[in-house]
């Protein structure tokens, strides 16, 4: 058999895919682990208590809105990761972004309040374990993300991973937020961030065994 005739003979059976069916298996992938993210959460940590108070606060919603855009960040970058030769550097780009408006925000905190507040804003009173909260709650998105990835054809096998944990990450960070009960912006820039980037290196370190063709 010839080269020319090898190629006819696996192509033969081949059946277009129709538009959008990559990010239908992503969306298909995602809810189910979205749910039990948000399910770990309510189950196993609940709500904040002062939810209905904390609603008009400012500070809830850009610590809610952070990990959001990130994961939106993130949903678009394994759009990219899943093509063979994929390298999704705007929306690394986008996300650096994000994170320094976060950080400005933060800064501005503090020099709003008195020093007296700085641990309290800075450490809060979860800083040990917020990040494995963050963890936690990710699992079953980034095995969502493992799912969709596997059925996708990346050819960067680290840094789909990479996106995939970062991406898993900051839904669970989503998650989380309606159940902690920090409100220093500085808190979440550093220890949201921590467990988001957590979830990156998990995906990296484990994208060769789960992610090899």
């Amino acid at each position: 058999m010839t080269t020319d005739d090898l190629i006819n003979a696996l192509a033969r059976d081949l059946r277009p895919v129709s538009p959008g069916a990559l990010g239908r298996l992503l969306g298909l992938a995602l809810a189910p682990g979205l749910v039990l993210s948000a399910a770990l959460i309510f189950f196993a940590h609940g709500l904040r208590p002062d939810l209905s108070t904390a609603l008009h606060l400012p500070a809830f919603w850009v610590k809610s809105f952070y990990p959001l855009l990130i994961a939106l960040t993130g949903i678009g970058a394994l759009m990219i990761v899943a093509r063979p030769g994929g390298v999704p550097r705007s929306c690394g780009i986008a996300a650096l972004i994000i994170y320094m408006i976060l950080v400005a925000l933060g800064l501005w905190q503090l020099h709003a309040s008195p020093a007296s507040d700085y641990p309290t804003l800075i450490f809060g009173i979860s800083s040990w374990f917020c990040p494995l909260i963050i963890l936690g709650a990710a699992l079953p998105v980034f095995a969502a993300n493992v799912w969709f990835l596997r059925r996708a054809a990346p050819t960067h096998l680290r840094l789909a991973g990479f996106v995939a944990g970062i991406t898993a990450g900051a839904v669970g960070a989503w998650t989380y937020s309606w159940g902690c009960i920090e409100n220093g912006l500085p808190f979440v820039a550093l220890w949201y961030t921590l467990g988001i980037v957590l979830c990156g290196i998990l995906g990296a370190l484990t994208s060769r065994s789960l992610l090899r063709w």
